[in-house]
């Protein structure tokens, strides 16, 4: 909540009277996810969202839903670093089905290190209306991605090579803006449509 309360309808909320220290509250809305980069709201109010990123492949893009395991790090359609097999789970004694665990809605493999990520609404690419546009580090890649009923069912590549794509967000004006990272600096970006499209 706004004051920093958890609401009782949190999936793992605990009374004060049973937590094992009172000035404690449990704030655990899902488990299993390896290292989040990017989260927001759907246009439509009642779904979260989130961008992660696997080790050597498995980023991902998943709804977060109220209680539920992810498979960190048990499952993961990634590999380790050194192009083994990732056996932390099994190393921790974790042991549960894979039918127990949310699939990603998209699977980036191989990984191109995704970033953060918004959901686009506005005027200035209205054939874009409620499409992911996700950022990524690695790839230097903004992705759009058109999920339907939880499928992904069309993706395009909007521009690659540019450096690091740190953020994407959209302006009060209806365009898309990234902060880049170049080696050792930064700039802003603005993505502006071509005037065919604007009349569309």
């Amino acid at each position: 909540k706004d004051d920093g309360s958890v609401p009782q309808d949190n999936p793992f909320w605990i009374s004060a009277s049973e937590r094992p220290d009172s000035s404690t509250q449990h704030t655990v809305w899902s488990y299993g996810h390896r290292t989040g980069q990017g989260l927001d709201t759907h246009p439509d109010g009642q779904q979260i969202w989130n961008t992660e990123m696997g080790p050597r492949g498995g980023d991902e893009v998943n709804k977060i839903l109220s209680g539920q395991n992810y498979g960190w790090p048990l499952y993961t359609n990634g590999i380790d670093y050194n192009g083994e097999e990732i056996t932390i789970g099994k190393d921790l004694g974790l042991d549960f089905a894979i039918e127990e665990t949310v699939l990603p809605i998209v699977d980036f493999t191989p990984a191109p290190a995704v970033s953060n990520f918004t959901f686009y609404q506005g005027a200035a690419f209205k054939q874009w209306q409620n499409d992911l546009l996700v950022g990524s580090l690695k790839a230097q890649t903004l992705y759009r991605l058109r999920i339907t009923n939880d499928k992904l069912v069309e993706s395009e590549t909007l521009i690659t090579d540019f450096g690091r794509i740190r953020d994407v967000g959209v302006g009060d004006d209806s365009l898309v803006y990234m902060v880049i990272e170049h080696e050792d600096a930064g700039s802003l970006w603005r993505m502006v449509p071509l005037d065919s499209e604007r009349a569309e």
